[in-house]
């Protein structure tokens, strides 16, 4: 008898290890999720990045192109997984806009988004963030 009980008891535990195991991978999602999120991510520094550079050097107005930009080796112009350059448009004055596909909504990203500014969320797909040289960008 107490075999058998100890065997039901062993069974439970790897019913309830395997359900929290699977609880676990579904609230982080796959692989190719967890990909996605990080790719947005890199995106969202990158923007970050090309802002802070267009508010330290281009205060009185913003460069014609991102090409323009004074460079140094943390500024990426171009899309993490795509390759394909960031959308840069410039508006009226000092302001201008910066615009990326992202894969996933901010949201999705669960507590990392908490660690930025407001500013910074976005939808899935693509998104312009509305911005002026003449003052460095939320973080």
């Amino acid at each position: 008898m107490p075999r058998r009980r100890n065997t039901l008891l062993a069974a439970g535990a790897l019913v309830i290890v395997l359900v929290v195991l699977a609880l676990g991978f579904h609230r982080l999602g796959s692989p190719a999720d967890q990909r996605a999120i990080t790719a947005d991510e890199r995106r969202v520094q990158d923007l970050r990045g090309l802002a802070h550079n267009i508010a330290a050097w281009h205060k009185l107005a913003p460069p014609p192109t991102l090409a323009d930009l004074r460079q140094h080796q943390f500024l990426h112009l171009t899309d993490p997984v795509t390759r394909a350059p960031y959308e840069y448009h410039l508006k009226a004055g000092t302001e201008y806009e910066l615009c990326a596909t992202f894969d996933t909504a901010s949201a999705d990203s669960d507590e990392r988004w908490v660690q930025h500014s407001p500013f910074w969320q976005h939808l899935k797909g693509r998104y312009c963030y509305e911005l002026d040289s003449s003052r460095p960008p939320d973080w």
